[in-house]
């Protein structure tokens, strides 16, 4: 399936291939990094667990802030 935008207009949910280019990661660490807390969560649609997306709001606070990790790694 072909991605298509609409010139000029900037979406405000993006799904992992968006917010992976822009906070600069490939997609696989770009997962790895959400799924250890590192990143911010992604918002889940209709509360399907497929399909996710990231608020680009989120995502530049989070920039701004120095990429901080969002929330504690899970220690034994």
């Amino acid at each position: 399936m072909t991605k298509t935008m609409t010139p000029g207009v900037t979406p405000e949910l993006l799904d992992a291939d968006q917010s992976a280019t822009m906070t600069g990661r490939g997609k696989r660490t770009w997962w790895r990094h959400v799924a250890a807390g590192l990143a911010p969560q992604p918002v889940r649609m209709h509360g399907n667990a497929a399909m996710v997306r990231w608020r680009r709001s989120d995502l530049l606070a989070w920039i701004e802030a120095g990429c901080p990790r969002v929330r504690k790694a899970v220690t034994e």
